[in-house]
């Protein structure tokens, strides 16, 4: 375990994914190309898989009720990932964690108590009458008590709806809180930041590492932003909320833009070839069949999706 914690940190979302598959193994639920194919996607992937062997030994400490491969609930699935995460935490080996680490969206989004796969969507009616709906590959928590209303959004997308009430409405994502000022607004939220459109009256957006900042947005407004940055205020596109109607709009977007949106709704990995990321795109696509969606494109477009496994396909220019 010396090298190991010698080694660079490996990033949280790997072992987060890293940790899901471990347990996917040894319930006997996971697609063996698929994992071959995650392990093969970059180094880090196969050096967090390796460390998992390594300390397996530890692992095994995880309750059998959670590693029989009989094992079948998703829910428990999710516990049992997250005991192994538990495991790496206290085993160290080069693993930057800690508390800070366990309170962040890979860890939690497993366990949410509200939650939709790749392709999936739902509708949730809150307690005070509002309305939350979430979009593919999405994970929340809904906490209501005497004197707030609040959402932890994880991962994902969601559109909310909120009813009159003198308890603030807050949303929390991994980089900051959001308050919601009688509004309608979607939040969509992924490693890279934080996003919310405003579609009716007004929120407060505040960064995680600078609360004392506050910027306001308005209807018709949308805005990017990280734990420690906000972004330039942007007019909301429109069709942003197309999704709610499982359809997808892209007017002239870039190839590379239109096929990592569609990637959210698919398992595993859709990528496009650089040759052809720049080509620009128009149309309206239906999101409960991207395998469809892809052989149209291609169709109308000169393009061919390669597939290594069905969960590994790439989208590149068609060959004369």
């Amino acid at each position: 375990m010396a090298g190991a914690s010698s080694a660079r940190p490996i990033a949280r979302s790997i072992l987060a994914a890293a940790a899901r598959w471990h347990v996917e193994a040894r319930c006997g639920s996971a697609d063996a190309a698929a994992l071959q194919a995650w392990r093969d996607a970059s180094a880090e992937h196969e050096r967090a898989w390796e460390l998992l062997q390594r300390m397996d030994s530890q692992l095994g400490a995880i309750p059998p009720a959670l590693a029989l491969p009989a094992l079948q609930a998703a829910q428990q699935r999710r516990r049992a990932a997250a005991r192994i995460l538990a495991v790496l935490v206290a085993a160290g080996g080069g693993i930057a964690l800690g508390q800070a680490g366990l309170r962040s969206a890979p860890w939690q989004a497993w366990t949410a108590a509200l939650r939709t796969a790749p392709g999936q969507r739902r509708h949730v009616t809150l307690a005070d009458g509002g309305r939350m709906d979430m979009n593919t590959d999405s994970a929340a928590d809904v906490d209501y008590g005497a004197t707030h209303r609040r959402i932890r959004l994880h991962q994902g997308e969601i559109m909310l709806a909120t009813r009159a009430d003198p308890r603030p409405f807050l949303v929390d994502t991994p980089h900051g809180v959001i308050r919601a000022l009688g509004t309608r607004f979607s939040v969509r939220c992924d490693a890279d930041g934080s996003s919310v459109s405003v579609f009716e009256h007004a929120v407060e957006v505040r960064c995680a590492a600078r609360p004392d900042a506050v910027r306001r947005l308005e209807a018709g407004q949308q805005m990017h932003f990280t734990a420690s940055r906000a972004d330039a205020v942007q007019a909301t596109p429109a069709h942003q909320d197309s999704w709610l109607r499982g359809m997808l709009v892209a007017a002239d977007w870039p190839l590379q833009q239109l096929v990592a949106e569609l990637a959210r709704y698919r398992r595993g990995r859709l990528a496009c070839d650089a040759a052809v990321a720049r080509r620009p795109v128009t149309g309206t696509y239906r999101l409960d069949d991207i395998d469809a969606v892809l052989e149209s494109l291609c169709a109308s477009h000169g393009l061919q999706v390669t597939y290594v496994t069905r969960y590994w396909a790439t989208v590149s220019a068609r060959r004369a």
